[in-house]
């Protein structure tokens, strides 16, 4: 019995390996055909549909195995990390303080803001693939899944940026992204149940609520690292 539990993990390894290497794959060739006026006329569409019909988009986009979302899906998560690169180095540079050990520890910073998004969403994706175990979804598809259930986030992350022109927009920035994460959970966790392929929210619930506690407890790891996510 105990061999049997070790070659399922094995087997198990060796197919997140393999969707790992091709989702990296599925990134650079993403990056290579990156085409500004077609992706961003698609994203926009894409947005379109979310806010026209959220749940039939996104269990769309959980119940497809071509993956022509994660294309669209890599747009957002770029956009976040870029808003949030401008969002900690407009400060810094405007600060003019880059000298010795400083200079060192703010470029650490921009890194460590700039990579959370991605570090986001693969938290909550590997978590969500790992626990789908009944109804296995690929990991490009849960990545894809998850990307997506994070566009208010994204937006309020876009938003929020208006506070580096006038600080007073703080108040009504910090509450549109409260109401902004409280969707977004919503949206992963409509994302998630269509992953699993349950039907039913009584039963889903307590799963659900297994994976954003795991999610919690490795975000607080993460946040000792300097990455808030």
């Amino acid at each position: 019995m105990e061999e049997n539990k070790n070659q399922e993990q094995t087997v198990n390894t060796e197919e997140l390996k393999k969707e790992t290497v091709e989702a990296v794959n599925q990134v650079k060739d993403t990056i290579k055909n990156v085409d500004i006026k077609n992706d961003a006329k698609e994203a926009t569409g894409f947005v379109k549909s979310m806010f026209k019909d959220p749940f039939a988009t996104i269990k769309t986009i959980a119940e497809d195995s071509t993956n022509k979302v994660f294309k669209i899906a890599i747009i957002f998560v770029a956009i976040w990390m870029i808003a949030e690169f401008v969002d900690v180095i407009v400060p810094i540079v405007t600060s003019r303080y880059w000298t010795g050990s400083l200079a060192v520890e703010r470029i650490f910073r921009i890194i460590k803001y700039t990579i959370a998004p991605v570090v986001n969403v693969l938290v909550l994706s590997g978590i969500v693939y790992f626990m789908n175990k009944e109804n296995k979804k690929s990991l490009i598809t849960t990545i894809s899944s998850m990307s997506i259930a994070k566009i208010p986030v994204i937006l309020a992350a876009v938003v929020s940026l208006i506070t580096l022109i006038s600080s007073n927009a703080t108040p009504v920035t910090s509450r549109f992204s409260s109401f902004c994460s409280v969707v977004s959970i919503i949206l992963v966790y409509f994302s998630s149940k269509a992953l699993c392929g349950e039907e039913q929210n009584s039963k889903f619930i307590k799963k659900f609520v297994i994976m954003y506690g795991a999610y919690y407890v490795i975000s607080l790891v993460v946040y000792y690292l300097g990455i808030y996510i």
